[in-house]
């Protein structure tokens, strides 16, 4: 990686660096292509001004081969610009199928759960989010070798469960010309109309309805994550997990009290708003009782690191979470939970209303059958899960670069194109195209974006941010778009051609891993 290779360099002159330094990509290449924070955090430590740092070490740094400039910027940044000759060195490996991979994970053990619905009707655009992000996430996470595993937690159990089976009911009583009404707080989509057409039409005895209504709805949310292009290498669910309840009740027994006929959790030793029930007065366990057990098994099945995806109302939940984690005596620093924000649909201007209650939502489902799996994904993925996300369904639907995904995909499809009429004009690869020849502006910009890849991936994997690949792509097409624009890749020259060729394939290579990662399609043409 650069980024370390510039690290080593500045260690040479720094003894101890702080573990805060980053050498971060220059977005706008007339201020250089790498920039380092380090004077600004010894300037803390030595309380000196960072622009006389800044400039020790500018003076210090210039004089490697690797750079053909280094300036000092603003209050102290250090920026680098990589020499041709170096860029050259580093472009020259970039065709190989794991370019791009580095060892940060060294096989450790990363559980990440995601969307885990509720089993109550279709999944929605929301879920699809959390979906699309735990997907990228961890095929990210193993691309830099982590043993990451995906989990899906049905919660089969509970007041939402019954809920559900009551507002069928009520829809059975519709059809049978009976007094029905749907509870308050129960389900009114026109899917258990539909189900319960289904279960009266099949003849199902009454006693297998709520097993068959719990059964398809489950078959169906797993048939449109499997549509979605989603792989989970566990299904678990909550009702798993009721034998453990007893043990976690004993666990928390020091932390437990009675009030109001209900058994309390001191969740605010734990930094919570408020103690939490755990068992109501009726005898009911609540969630973070069954949450707790199924926690307690994730530790036992021995992963260090516990990834927990969840949806924009459970921000609340994060605090009683890690005390009960630590009341049963793991490490709550060892659960990352990332909250996946809202996503705003747009249709002729309209926000379109997502309500599972009220029955008027959109469905993932529906979202796909419109734009697509790949463009639904890509375009989930183009802000950090913490923030609003909002997306016009028509944009996704253009063939023009307006639209990101159809530019990426594009770029990858075009250079697919030049590939086979190189091949149909007899040019075989070269397996030590002369890569010095590479000199345009155009040429050198593409350089840089290649070999910017091992090191955007290993610091979205530190920040488990898949998200940062979505801009990358759309920079790097954009590179590469540039290039077509004003070279030709196939001429007369043969040299010429084989080191312009050798650059295709090395971009094709990355759009494909990085399009692979997020689990969207490198399509050959378009």
């Amino acid at each position: 990686m650069i980024s370390r290779q510039i690290t080593d360099l500045i260690k040479e002159h720094v003894a101890d660096i702080p573990v805060q330094h980053e050498i971060s990509f220059i977005q706008d290449p007339k201020f250089g292509d790498y920039s380092s924070n380090i004077a600004f955090l010894l300037a803390k430590i030595e309380n000196r001004a960072a622009t006389d740092i800044a400039n020790e070490l500018k003076d210090k740094l210039s004089k490697y081969p690797i750079f053909s400039n280094v300036s000092v910027a603003g209050r102290g940044f250090i920026n680098f610009t990589l020499a041709r000759d170096f860029l050259i060195s580093q472009i020259s490996a970039a065709d190989q199928n794991d370019f791009g991979k580095v060892n940060i994970g060294n096989q450790e053990k990363i559980l990440v759960e995601y969307i885990s619905a509720n089993p109550t009707g279709p999944l929605n655009v929301v879920q699809a989010r959390a979906g699309a992000f735990g997907n990228a996430l961890v095929n990210l996470l193993r691309y830099v070798n982590y043993d990451a595993v995906s989990e899906y937690y049905i919660n089969n159990t509970g007041t939402q469960i019954e809920m559900l089976y009551e507002s069928l009911l009520a829809r059975i009583n519709e059809f049978n010309d009976k007094p029905s009404l749907i509870p308050e707080n129960g389900y009114h989509g026109l899917y258990l109309k539909e189900l319960a057409r289904q279960i009266l039409d099949n003849k199902i005895p009454q006693d297998q309805w709520q097993n068959y209504l719990l059964e398809t709805i489950i078959a169906r949310q797993k048939d449109t994550i499997n549509k979605f292009g989603l792989h989970f290498d566990n299904f678990v669910r909550e009702s798993t997990f009721i034998p453990r309840r007893e043990q976690v009740l004993e666990k928390l027994k020091s932390y437990t009290y009675r009030k109001d006929g209900a058994l309390w959790f001191k969740s605010t030793d734990f930094k919570d708003s408020e103690d939490r029930v755990i068992i109501t007065a009726n005898g009911r366990p609540t969630y973070i009782l069954s949450d707790l057990a199924y926690h307690w098994d994730k530790f036992d099945r021995g992963f260090t690191t516990l990834i927990n995806i969840w949806g924009p109302d459970h921000h609340g939940y994060i605090a009683r979470m890690h005390g009960g984690i630590k009341v049963l005596g793991f490490n709550p620093e060892r659960l990352i939970v990332i909250i996946a924000q809202q996503v705003t649909l747009l249709r002729n201007k309209e926000k379109i209303v997502m309500s599972k209650r009220a029955g008027e939502f959109i469905t993932l489902e529906e979202v796909m059958n419109e734009i697509g799996p790949d463009a639904l994904k890509f375009f989930l993925l183009m802000r950090r899960p913490s923030q609003h996300l909002e997306f016009d369904l028509a944009l996704a639907q253009k063939t023009s670069q307006e639209n990101p995904v159809y530019y990426v995909q594009y770029a990858y499809a075009r250079i697919n194109s030049i590939i086979k009429n190189a091949l149909e004009k007899n040019l075989s690869e070269s397996t030590k195209p002369d890569l010095t020849i590479l000199e345009s502006d155009t040429e050198q910009a593409l350089i840089k974006m290649i070999i910017h890849f091992p090191d955007l991936i290993a610091a979205s994997a530190k920040h488990f941010e898949p998200h940062h690949l979505i801009y990358y792509l759309i920079q790097l097409a954009t590179a590469f778009h540039a290039f077509y624009e004003k070279v030709r890749v196939i001429t007369d020259d043969a040299t010429e051609t084989q080191a312009r060729l050798y650059l295709c394939q090395c971009t094709q290579k990355v759009i494909q891993n990085a399009l692979s990662i997020l689990g969207v399609s490198a399509p050959e043409k378009m």
